[in-house]
């Protein structure tokens, strides 16, 4: 079951990433007209987006442990919001090295959140890597 909840969560995060990415397209200026806005709206864009979807995680995992069903994330008691924001952020940025511990199914789903994280992460860094090329372009 945690498995196909990690799996449909990244399955989203791809969709929503690919919305997010032409949202930060459209704000960004013409590369060819003003080279270093375009870089850092892209820039500001995309850690803005990446930043909603580490939140939206980390409202995932509160929803999870309130259920109960999936088990625990650090030492079983109620994590407060910062925690799991950063826990998030760093199953998000790192594939999973954290400093808080999971017990039970809900490691898959923290698992599944690294393998998404990734993705997008690399998706994005080839994003910023294309407008940073037409922008020098000389």
């Amino acid at each position: 079951m945690a498995l196909i909840i990690g799996f449909l969560l990244v399955a989203a995060l791809g969709i929503a990433h690919q919305f997010g990415l032409r949202g930060v397209r459209a704000l960004k200026p013409n590369p060819n007209e003003a080279p270093q806005r375009a870089i850092a709206i892209a820039f500001l864009g995309l850690l803005a987006l990446h930043m909603l979807e580490i939140v939206a995680f980390a409202a995932i995992y509160r929803g999870l442990l309130h259920w109960g069903a999936l088990g625990s994330i650090g030492t079983g008691q109620e994590m407060d919001w910062g925690q799991l924001v950063y826990f998030s952020g760093m199953n998000f940025a790192t594939l999973g090295y954290t400093q808080i511990e999971t017990s039970g199914p809900i490691r898959l789903v923290s698992m599944m959140q690294s393998l998404g994280g990734f993705m997008v992460l690399t998706w994005s860094a080839t994003f910023l890597y294309t407008v940073s090329e037409r922008a020098w372009r000389e």
